[in-house]
C-alpha cells in the first residue's frame, strides 16, 4: 500500500422510481410478442455455449510463427553479437 491514504468511495445512491423520467410511448420498445418474428424453440442454445473450436487451431499457428520468430531471432543474434 501507499504511504497516503486514498479516500473511500462514496456508495452508489440509488434514485427513488418518483424522480426517474417516465419514458414517452413513442421510445417504448414494442412489445415481446411483436418483436419476436420467429417461434422460440425450447432448445435454444445459450449464448455462451459454443462447439466451434476453428479459433483455437488459427491462435496455435499464430503461437507457432511468434515462436519461429523469435526463435530465428536468437539463433541469428548469437551469430552477430559473437
Amino acid at each position: 500500500m501507499s504511504s497516503t491514504e486514498r479516500p473511500r468511495r462514496r456508495r452508489r445512491v440509488d434514485a427513488p422510481a418518483s424522480t426517474l423520467p417516465r419514458p414517452a410511448a413513442a421510445d417504448a420498445p414494442p412489445a415481446p410478442a411483436a418483436r419476436r418474428s420467429r417461434p422460440h424453440h425450447p432448445q435454444v442454445r445459450a449464448h455462451h455455449i459454443t462447439r466451434d473450436y476453428g479459433y483455437v487451431r488459427r491462435d496455435l499457428l499464430g503461437i507457432l510463427v511468434v515462436g519461429l520468430i523469435s526463435l530465428g531471432f536468437i539463433g541469428v543474434m548469437s551469430f552477430i553479437v559473437q
